[in-house]
């Protein structure tokens, strides 16, 4: 199984969640309002100085066809977007209870 950390601007929480929906993913747990910077963005911190916010969220899919699907559906998203806005990790991931 992997983990699928996604990052992405708070104004995109429709298409992500509904590209999630599309992939097949079988659940995802949310952060709202995520502070932070990126290599190539500007900070986002919700202040005066450094306007916007982001959301986190996380997947847990199966490697192979439910780790494509769900990479193809947030990549095709990606492109969409002009690349900005939006970004993904991935880590192996157990469960242990």
């Amino acid at each position: 199984m992997r983990m699928l950390m996604v990052v992405y601007d708070a104004a995109f929480d429709d298409e992500v969640l509904a590209a999630l929906s599309r992939s097949g993913a079988p659940g995802f747990t949310q952060w709202r309002r995520v502070l932070g910077r990126g290599q190539a963005s500007e900070p986002r911190m919700d202040d005066s100085v450094w306007p916007g916010y982001n959301h986190a969220l996380v997947t847990v899919v199966e490697e192979g066809a439910g780790l494509e699907d769900t990479v193809a559906a947030l990549s095709e998203l990606n492109d969409r977007l002009g690349k900005k806005g939006l970004k993904a990790f991935s880590w192996p991931v157990a469960m242990v209870i």
